[in-house]
């Protein structure tokens, strides 16, 4: 069974390229390199930006809401968000749903999988989808968690996307990336500015949309297996 991420506030970003690999190397000639993994670069299309960030899985309220329709009459989302982290998550469901949608046993995030899902989230996206980040893009840690000046944050945010930002799903890439799973091609609301970011890292901005659903078990299913 997996272990589920939980949302951690200001919690500094491991760097895990700064590992000290010789620690973990118990190979009797250390003389001779370890193997290395080939990575298939992100893709940069005309003036669209790649961005990154990891994303927060679990949102149960948002499920229910989903799954029971009669429940959204009058519904005030925030009548309920202290109760979200409290909610148990039901493993077996979310499994049982996950190998419906891959046709397959092995629900495990591979490149295979990944492809599947693809197709599936085509098939039952709803456009226009509006959707925002789930917690900061990598490149804003620096600021938000780290050091980094806020003049300069606020500078960079003109060029670069913030999860504090709402955008518009343009379309899905017709790829898919190892390492970072499914990418759309987004346009920030209010503007022409266009971003290609990792569908794992967003949510919709309306949380009784059946789109809300469809994100968020992305993003669940691609963080935590």
């Amino acid at each position: 069974m997996p272990k589920f991420n939980k949302p951690k506030v200001n919690q500094p970003k491991v760097n895990q390229s700064k590992v000290n690999k010789s620690k973990l190397d118990d190979r009797p000639d250390q003389s001779k390199s370890l193997p290395s993994h080939s990575e298939l670069p992100p893709v940069q299309l005309d003036e669209t930006i790649v961005a990154g960030r990891r994303p927060k899985p679990l949102n149960d309220i948002q499920r229910l809401l989903a799954e029971v329709p009669e429940l959204r009459s009058g519904f005030d989302p925030e009548m309920f968000a202290h109760l979200q982290e409290n909610i148990p998550f039901n493993v077996k469901h979310f499994e049982t749903k996950i190998h419906k949608i891959l046709g397959s046993k092995n629900i495990d995030v591979s490149l295979k999988n990944s492809v599947k899902y693809l197709e599936y989230i085509k098939q039952n996206i709803q456009l226009p989808c509006h959707v925002t980040g789930i917690e900061e893009f990598e490149w804003e840690e620096e600021y938000t968690m780290g050091s980094g000046s806020k003049k300069e944050y606020a500078r960079l945010k003109k060029t670069q996307p913030s999860y504090t930002d709402s955008f518009t799903i343009n379309r899905l890439e017709d790829f898919v990336i190892q390492e970072e799973g499914i990418f759309v091609e987004v346009q920030r609301v209010g503007e022409r500015q266009k971003f290609m970011l990792p569908l794992s890292e967003l949510e919709s901005v309306d949380v009784i949309s059946p789109n809300n659903q469809l994100l968020d078990d992305y993003a669940v299913w691609f963080v935590n297996y």
